[in-house]
């Protein structure tokens, strides 16, 4: 039985889980073309394994660069919870220094 797959278009623009989905996506294709490359190395088909080798290459990169931009994603949001510490009251011997 295999793991449920996430749909990226059950999700919001902007929504982290939509980039994990895409990234699922990204990465199903690269096992994908993996078990082609293979196959293809068995068949001794040196085109069609370079082909999906280099299909596997460009996919993963672009799952790396999305989770790139996840991280970038969450680490901004992390950074709009947290208090401001701009806003705090300095005590005198703070203002001294």
């Amino acid at each position: 039985m295999s793991a449920p797959t996430l749909n990226p278009n059950d999700y919001a623009y902007g929504d982290p889980d939509k980039l994990r989905a895409h990234i699922a996506e990204l990465m199903a294709g690269v096992s994908m073309r993996a078990s082609m490359v293979g196959d293809y190395a068995f068949l001794r088909d040196d085109p069609g394994m370079r082909y999906a080798m280099k299909c596997a290459a460009a996919e993963f990169r672009a799952a790396l660069n999305l989770l790139g931009d996840l991280t970038e994603q969450l680490e901004r949001e992390r950074q709009r919870r947290q208090p401001t510490h701009a806003s705090r009251p300095h005590s005198n011997q703070e203002a001294r220094v």
